[in-house]
């Protein structure tokens, strides 16, 4: 026998424990990195979220300010009463009126629109232009921050824009507010005030993932960061609730008054995880793979060690040398219990070895040669189940059933009649094939299946286990976890047992090969003894038409039928 050296399992192990840690920490990097992307997707759909807030709040903020406006003007008599002048006068009469108030106030002070604009100006930062437009007179005034304000005639672009409701241009968006004459409520004109649209893009920088439109119901794009989209074919999909497909994105969707917000993060974007994150992933994996490593091999190095102390001391034993004595390390483990157990052989065998203890082994050789000899079943049996007890003391139950499943078998060997009942051979079958369950655990699953009208059907005993037995032998596929047996009773001219499992089957002309010799009983005594067997004690007893036909079983495997008539001649 060829003496193997311990670095065969060092290696072994090594292979081992370096595959099982390659793949907890690959598992580990890949559910980190699908955590991280997970973060990532909530806190960009949560930062779309507050951009889109924050430009709705942007716009609420615009829109009160021009209510304010626009209130502040009907709050203050002498501003209102110019601005209407303004609007409805010729310059020279309008100039006139303003002579004409300021001498008959008797403080000598005149607030006109202008004071009014600069006030708003510089109380409300965001608020860009401001601008007049008389109806009756057809003539626009813009008032600017720095105080200067320009005349001209109103023009069809204007009342165009005057007429549909979209104020907004390249760099403002608009509200417009009617100025009606106190006494009359007649409408005099109109107030157009300008923000500046350049809060967007501030809004958008601050939540950068993310992308953001802003433009007025009538197809005019106010703000947008991408400068790619056609507002005419956003504001066709968000009618139709179609935004999320063209722009392949989460979208949230706001409206305060004309203006319509539409914040987005491209789905490819979403869950994006920044490169230096995913190399910090990747190189904490490896550090800790390499500690592992380090780790794995210096465990596996002290435990080669402590084997090769115990293979040499073995090797002088086998020399002859009852003298060594392997060092036990501290650690308690098997390695420890295996070394201090051949120390004690050794000097126990040396002793024997001194005491002639070699010629008492001859004769208790032939003492038990001679008590072999009248070794029967029942002793066997007997000895089983002492075991069985034994190993259920123990706490062993796993054992116990085991060697349950082997009495059982033993039993039906030795004490049960030659003919006995369907139900008593499907059990013993079941009991042998628990044993290969016990063996080959969760890699095979077996299964009888017999209609209760058949169970008192008699028939001879022990014609299953040889054919369970060379399905284990030949046709188990030990690699694989599906394996399974399927034991199913009919009824024909006479009962068919089928036997059928999807191992590794046989080609077609050794099947028929096969069949042929079971038919003449031709079969060599050295290939399937079992199923041979079983074959011509069937056909002894229930006659030639009966016994054991081979089958090819759909999807792989083979089908044993076994085939019997208990009423038949011959029964005995």
């Amino acid at each position: 026998m060829e003496i193997k050296g311990s670095k065969q399992l060092y290696h072994k192990l090594f292979f081992i424990y370096t595959a099982i840690l390659v793949c907890a920490i690959s598992a580990l990097v890949i559910f980190f990195l699908n955590s991280t992307r997970n973060r990532f997707l909530e806190q960009s759909l949560s930062y779309t979220e507050m951009m889109s807030e924050s430009a709705v709040s942007y716009l609420e903020d615009t829109s009160d300010i021009a209510e304010y406006i626009h209130e502040d003007l009907y709050n203050s008599g002498m501003e209102l009463n110019d601005a209407l002048h303004y609007m409805t006068d010729e310059p020279d009469v309008y100039l006139q009126h303003r002579l004409d108030t300021y001498i008959a106030n008797k403080t000598r002070e005149y607030k006109g629109i202008e004071h009014f604009f600069q006030d708003a100006f510089q109380a409300y930062g965001g608020l860009n232009r401001i601008t007049l437009f008389s109806y009756g007179r057809d003539e626009i005034t813009e008032y600017t921050r720095d105080g200067k304000s320009y005349r001209r005639a109103g023009d069809a672009e204007f009342k165009k824009c005057l007429e549909t409701g979209c104020l907004v241009e390249e760099d403002s968006f608009a509200y417009l507010k009617e100025i009606r004459d106190p006494s009359t409520m007649q409408v005099k004109g109109c107030m157009i005030l300008r923000f500046k649209s350049k809060k967007f893009e501030s809004i958008r920088q601050y939540y950068s993932r993310a992308e953001l439109i802003v433009y007025h119901e009538a197809g005019t794009a106010v703000y947008d960061s991408s400068q790619e989209n056609e507002i005419s074919a956003i504001v066709e999909a968000e009618g139709q609730g179609t935004l999320e497909d063209l722009l392949g994105a989460y979208v949230e969707q706001a409206q305060r008054g004309e203006y319509h917000i539409v914040s987005y993060l491209e789905k490819k974007r979403a869950a994006a995880i920044p490169l230096s994150i995913v190399v910090m992933f990747v190189v904490v994996g490896i550090a800790v793979m390499a500690l592992g490593q380090l780790f794995v091999r210096y465990h596996l190095q002290q435990l080669a060690k402590r084997l090769n102390r115990i293979l040499d001391g073995m090797t002088k034993v086998m020399d002859g040398d009852l003298d060594i004595r392997i060092p036990t390390d501290k650690n308690g483990d098997e390695l420890d219990v295996i070394a201090q157990y051949f120390n004690e052989m050794c000097v126990r065998l040396d002793g024997h070895i001194k005491k002639q203890y070699l010629a008492e082994i001859e004769q208790k050789n032939a003492e038990m040669d001679a008590l072999q000899s009248q070794i029967n079943p029942h002793f066997l049996y007997n000895t089983l189940e002492a075991v069985r007890m034994k190993a259920i003391c123990n706490g062993d139950r796993e054992v116990g059933k085991m060697l349950y499943s082997l009495a059982v078998t033993f039993r039906a060997q030795i004490k049960e009649a030659d003919i006995i009942t369907l139900a008593q051979e499907l059990h013993y079958c079941k009991k042998y094939m628990e044993l290969f369950e016990f063996r080959y655990q969760n890699q095979f699953q077996a299964s009888v299946e017999c209609p209760e009208e058949y169970l008192k059907t008699p028939i001879i005993k022990f014609v299953l286990q040889p054919v369970i037995e060379n399905y284990f032998i030949h046709g188990i596929r030990l690699k694989e976890r599906d394996n399974f047996v399927r034991i199913t009773v009919e009824k024909d001219d006479g009962y068919r047992i089928i036997v059928e499992d999807n191992g590794r089957g046989m080609p077609k002309e050794a099947i028929a090969k096969k069949n042929r010799e079971l038919e003449h009983e031709t079969m060599e005594k050295h290939s399937s003894i079992g199923i041979a067997n079983v074959n011509r004690r069937l056909k002894a007893v229930y006659g030639k038409e009966y016994g054991i036909r081979l089958e090819a079983r759909e999807g792989g495997g083979l089908r044993v039928i076994l085939r019997f008539k208990p009423d038949g001649e011959g029964v005995v």
